[in-house]
């Protein structure tokens, strides 16, 4: 190989290059690639960091659901056992009113009864005053009057 001015001459151009590319682009291109880096990496951490909020809220969600479904479960228990005291209520009103309509009933049947009786006792008695003025009326002899006595007092 022979060494002549041109390769001194590129030699010298390689060399002033390297220096131009460490003297003005190396440290801006080494300053953008690590701050790439950076950004690459705290991005990566959002990320990462955002998929554990997601984690954390689809637990806190699961938590909720199971609460909500807990309670809506303990209100509709409350609710029919509401239901169940409000339907035996209604029983026990209805058995009672029922129970006073028959007393009602009852005593209002009783006092027909004792009215009819009482009727029964004025028409017997007015029955009795006329058999006993018809009686008089027609002849008053001791064997008949004794006869009548006797019929009334065997019934």
């Amino acid at each position: 190989m022979n060494v002549t001015a041109t390769l001194f001459g590129q030699m010298i151009t390689f060399v002033i290059f390297v220096w131009f590319i460490k003297a003005y682009l190396w440290e801006p291109l080494t300053k953008a690639m690590d701050d790439r880096s950076n950004k690459i990496a705290d991005g990566l951490a959002a990320a990462e960091k955002g998929q554990q909020k997601i984690e954390q809220a689809e637990i806190q969600f699961t938590t909720r659901i199971d609460e909500a479904k807990t309670k809506a479960s303990g209100i509709i228990t409350d609710a029919e056992q509401q239901s169940k005291n409000i339907v035996d209520e209604a029983r026990t009103i209805a058995k009672d009113e029922a129970a006073k309509i028959a007393k009602s009933s009852s005593q209002q049947l009783e006092q027909e009864i004792n009215s009819a009786r009482e009727k029964l006792k004025a028409d017997v008695a007015e029955m009795a005053i006329m058999c006993a003025e018809k009686i008089i009326a027609k002849e008053i002899n001791k064997k008949s009057h004794d006869e009548i006595i006797d019929e009334v007092t065997k019934q």
